[in-house]
């Protein structure tokens, strides 16, 4: 029994949706419970709903509601027109738009954004997606049960956030899946979408997908989980950099982590972090090219890999805040107002450094942050530097060359690319420097040229 998670390039479409079902039709075999997002550019256009709503915008609350349907209509219509299925399916996503109507309807009348109700309005996505290749897969004689992940992703609302609750996931699992998995030949679902314990809408927030698909395999013990994209696998480097970028055939969780955290764009941490404590092994696949290998994240290294270095990833966007105040020496105090109030800004930080009377972080973005620190007290003084970026190098053995942070460092200054930051330690996997984004595509260049390019057990794409 193995996870299968579609994104919505992978089902953007009636043809997308063919191709889709082929592979679950090969994978038929192994009972597989599939995860599907909103179709591509659904969730986008849902918030956008809720935007209108909020601001009494009713012409463009009635084009957004008719744009949906008709998106919906037209690949079913493409899927299935002039058979019963259609008949029935078309029926089924009316009804959901009327419920997205009275929702929004709801919005519009209160005039501001509720969270409960935007939850709501953004499982719409998934829900017609979901049973759009469900009621597919039965028309071409495959034996699928949808199941509403509603009733199976229980979450709680902890400090401002949503958090799965494992032991009701795993219950629910129990229940509703597994009984269905001894006559279906396959189970679909939704990704992103989730309830609390009461029955109340919530969403596990933006490639939330992932994260329901590893949380599922954890809950149900998937032999399996399969991440479908559109690339490839998880790649050496960015392909619109280094067009000659490489799929790596395996990786670690820590170094998928340590990518996807640092910028990479086919992981998120948080996904893979159920799978990686139940030791399950996540495969990346792409779903236009499913007779790839894709990329095997494991959670131990595989032991004849000897590459110190397997990608580099990076992240734009980034301000740089170095803080003056005598009171750093002895107050600790300080330190926690700030990054209390950076956590109420939801602002992520990536990196600190410290010394007696100087405090030095990089964060995301730039939103209030200049009125935030006027407003704090005992800073003497401070600079924002914008448009920086983080350059992550990551590879599992790379705490078994120290000395490789030290040759990272002579190459950009060879090449005169100016560091402001530098982060690492001898046990992590990962060397991580900011720099300015304009030394972006130079700097990813070199790294790869010098640390990767000439490496035999990656394979080109």
């Amino acid at each position: 029994m193995r996870v299968m998670k579609f994104g919505g390039t992978s089902i953007k479409d009636a043809r997308a949706i063919r191709n889709v079902a082929g592979i679950i039709e090969t994978h038929i075999h192994t009972k597989p419970v599939v995860v599907v997002s909103a179709m591509a550019g659904v969730t986008d256009i849902l918030q956008d709903s809720v935007k209108a709503a909020a601001g009494q915008d009713a012409s463009a609350i009635q084009s957004i509601i008719e744009e949906i349907e008709h998106k919906h209509v037209v690949v079913i219509k493409e899927l299935l027109d002039n058979t019963s299925y259609f008949t029935k399916l078309r029926h089924a996503i009316h009804t959901e738009v009327e419920k997205l109507a009275v929702l929004l309807s709801a919005t519009r009348t209160i005039r501001i954004q509720i969270d409960d109700l935007s939850h709501a309005v953004l499982s719409i996505g998934e829900l017609l997606s979901s049973v759009i290749l469900s009621t597919y897969l039965n028309y071409k004689g495959l034996s699928a049960q949808w199941v509403d992940a509603r009733e199976i992703m229980v979450t709680t609302n902890h400090n401002k956030q949503i958090v799965p609750v494992l032991r009701s996931i795993k219950e629910k699992a129990a229940e509703r899946i597994l009984p269905l998995m001894q006559k279906e030949q396959a189970v679909i679902t939704q990704g992103f979408i989730s309830a609390t314990s009461e029955g109340v809408p919530t969403t596990l927030g933006r490639n939330g997908s992932d994260f329901s698909a590893s949380l599922l395999g954890a809950a149900i013990g998937a032999e399996q989980i399969q991440i479908w994209t559109d690339v490839d696998g998880i790649l050496t480097a960015d392909p619109t950099i280094i067009p000659t970028a490489r799929v790596l055939e395996t990786m670690t969780f820590d170094e998928a982590s340590e990518l996807a955290y640092f910028g990479g764009r086919v992981l998120y941490p948080a996904a893979i972090q159920p799978a990686l404590e139940k030791g399950i092994p996540v495969y990346v696949l792409n779903s236009t090219r499913p007779q790839s290998r894709g990329t095997l994240i494991l959670n131990h290294n595989v032991e004849a890999d000897e590459r110190p270095v397997k990608s580099i990833v990076y992240k734009e966007n980034i301000t740089l805040i170095t803080i003056q105040a005598s009171q750093l020496l002895l107050n600790t105090d300080m330190m926690g107002r700030l990054f209390q109030r950076l956590s109420d800004l939801r602002m992520r930080v990536y990196a600190v450094s410290k010394s007696a009377t100087k405090l030095t972080l990089t964060v995301e973005g730039n939103a209030a942050l200049q009125s935030m620190l006027s407003e704090l007290p005992d800073i003497d003084r401070f600079d924002v530097m914008e448009q920086k970026a983080i350059i992550s190098v990551v590879g599992e053995r790379m705490k078994e060359h120290p000395q490789l942070a030290w040759k990272i460092i002579k190459m950009l200054q060879d090449k005169g690319i100016p560091i402001d930051l530098i982060s690492q330690f001898a046990t992590q996997i990962s060397f991580m420097f900011i720099i300015d984004e304009n030394n972006i595509n130079q700097t990813i260049h070199l790294l790869h040229h010098k640390l990767i390019e000439n490496n035999t057990r990656i394979h080109q794409v």
